[in-house]
């Protein structure tokens, strides 16, 4: 099972600033949405209480190493499984995957979870967003000689975008 993962990136590697994102792009958030949509989704505590609510179509996985965690004080939701580590949640996506006709897992952060899911991840879909804005997350290192380019689309800023921006999907190289 393939095992993707997707973010949107300042170009000073900024991720985030107060648990949300620094920049307003509609066109991502949609592409966001059709590229994770029927796929799980493999996110930490953290990104997923920046949320308002599951992502509907999706398995929604949620790591987080305290067993008593309870959003809001609820211990389940429809469409949510909690898991306390990688490999845990990894298998339950496949699962799921599975069970879906889905070709791949989508890992959607925060930082750590990113770092940890890394070195597994056999696609990479980026919004490089051509600003540098202030914030408090960085995704982790990566070495970009490992990655060849599938595709890059080009956006500029307009009314609605508050900065240009690149969408790109890259393999790990051969």
């Amino acid at each position: 099972m393939d095992i993707a993962l997707i973010w949107a990136m300042a170009e000073n590697g900024v991720i985030g600033r107060d648990n949300s994102l620094p920049w307003r792009l509609p066109l991502d958030m949609s592409h966001f949405m059709t590229t994770t949509m029927g796929k799980p989704v493999v996110m930490g505590r953290k990104t997923f209480e920046s949320m308002k609510a599951p992502l509907p179509g999706r398995a929604n996985i949620v790591m987080t190493r305290d067993q008593q965690w309870r959003r809001n004080g609820i211990a389940s939701m429809e469409g949510v499984d909690v898991c306390g580590n990688l490999e845990a949640a990894l298998e339950l996506a496949e699962q799921h995957a599975l069970v879906n006709g889905a070709a791949e897992i989508m890992v959607i952060g925060g930082a750590e979870i990113y770092r940890l899911a890394l070195p597994r991840a056999d696609r990479l879909y980026v919004t490089l967003v051509h600003d540098q804005p202030a914030g408090d997350v960085y995704f982790p290192k990566l070495d970009w000689d490992e990655w060849q380019q599938i595709s890059a689309d080009d956006f500029a800023a307009d009314e609605r975008h508050s900065a240009a921006f690149t969408i790109a999907s890259y393999k790990r190289a051969d």
